[in-house]
């Protein structure tokens, strides 16, 4: 596989203390000895794949890598700290009941400058009927240890749809969320997957109607609150966007280690294999894509149009050899009318009810 330098890697790390009912990520119940074993695979598959030591951001997601025990955690920012020494934003995902302060002065010692917690919901009884095993008061918890220990930059995360939480509890979830004066804030609707344990139960998503009325709401709530929404599912305090998924919403390159993760090279798209017998022997390579250029094309349409940056129609031009306004200018000017696009300096940028029906501007678009 031919590889460009990307200036961001995913790392994944899909151990859990415990599964929870609604989750689709590549996650494991975390035993010790397998995780040892991943580490070592881990560490080969970096030391093979990426070849850029002056990455911009990297990002340990999961599962939750903070359930490791601390000797292999620390292990795991050693393996880390060759690539990281020029890194300018440099994330962990946490959960509150295993965020102790010796993983935190780790961190901090190692460069991590920002966390993303799972919160999920601010209502105990919501959290245990999900089979989350902290609690709000958690949450507090972690954040003061954070905050106390030099890592300010905090992400904390909503689900939108959870079973039997009405727009009144969701309302009072937000404004929990806003207690704690987080930097950034990511909502996402919730989805319901094959072989999860909702699925199983046969519990639903939340309908189009709800969720639209719980993304304005949480919208108001956190732009009335000093938050930009620059993002579908995610609103920040200035300059405190998430440079990591700009990544992504760029439709930039980046590198993807660790069991099931995904990385875009080249106009080569790919996923790591999820069979974790064959990651165990160094056996990475799973599904690729090889993007052609209409592909392309599409991705940089719906990738761009989910941030307030918008599409650059002269960028897509220079890139494409494509006028996408003269192409498109009939639909591109019914959503302009409509109030769900904006033209601003030949940038198509969403507005908040744009972003609501994006899929729906992305195929008018496409066709």
């Amino acid at each position: 596989m031919k590889k460009n330098k990307a200036n961001s890697l995913y790392i994944h790390i899909p151990f859990c203390e415990n599964l929870c009912d609604y989750c689709d990520f590549q996650k494991l119940q975390y035993f010790r000895n397998i995780a040892i074993n991943y580490l070592k695979s881990l560490k080969i598959q970096l030391e093979e794949q990426v070849d850029n030591k002056e990455l911009k951001t990297i990002y340990v997601g999961g599962g939750t890598p903070t359930s490791l025990d601390d000797d292999l955690f620390l292990e795991l920012l050693k393996m880390i700290e060759p690539y990281s020494g020029k890194v300018e934003e440099y994330t962990f995902e946490c959960n509150p009941e295993s965020l102790s302060i010796n993983k935190i002065k780790m961190m901090k010692e190692y460069g991590v400058n920002r966390i993303s917690i799972g919160v999920e919901s601010t209502d105990d009884r919501t959290l245990k009927s999900i089979n989350r095993h902290h609690t709000f008061s958690d949450v507090k918890v972690a954040l003061e240890l954070l905050r106390e220990n030099g890592i300010s930059n905090i992400n904390l995360d909503l689900i939108i749809g959870l079973p039997n939480v009405s727009m009144k509890m969701l309302e009072k979830d937000i404004k929990n969320i806003l207690s704690l004066n987080p930097d950034h804030i990511s909502c996402y609707s919730l989805t319901v997957h094959e072989h999860t344990v909702f699925y199983i139960n046969g519990i639903n998503p939340p309908s189009d109607e709800f969720a639209y009325d719980a993304y304005k709401m949480i919208n108001t709530f956190l732009e009335n609150n000093g938050y930009e929404h620059y993002e579908v599912s995610n609103w920040a305090k200035e300059n405190r966007r998430s440079k990591h998924n700009l990544t992504y919403w760029r439709n930039k390159h980046y590198y993807g280690v660790g069991l099931g993760a995904s990385g875009s090279l080249d106009n080569i798209r790919f996923k790591n294999t999820t069979n974790l017998r064959d990651y165990l022997s160094n056996k990475f390579a799973g599904e690729e894509e090889i993007v052609a250029i209409s592909d392309l094309e599409e991705y940089q349409m719906m990738l761009n149009l989910r941030t307030s940056e918008g599409l650059d129609l002269n960028k897509f031009n220079k890139i494409f050899n494509k006028d996408l306004y003269a192409c498109k200018k009939n639909i591109i000017d019914s959503y302009i009318a409509s109030n769900h696009l904006i033209l601003k300096e030949n940038t198509l940028i969403p507005t908040f009810e744009g972003m609501m029906i994006l899929d729906k501007i992305s195929l008018d678009l496409f066709e």
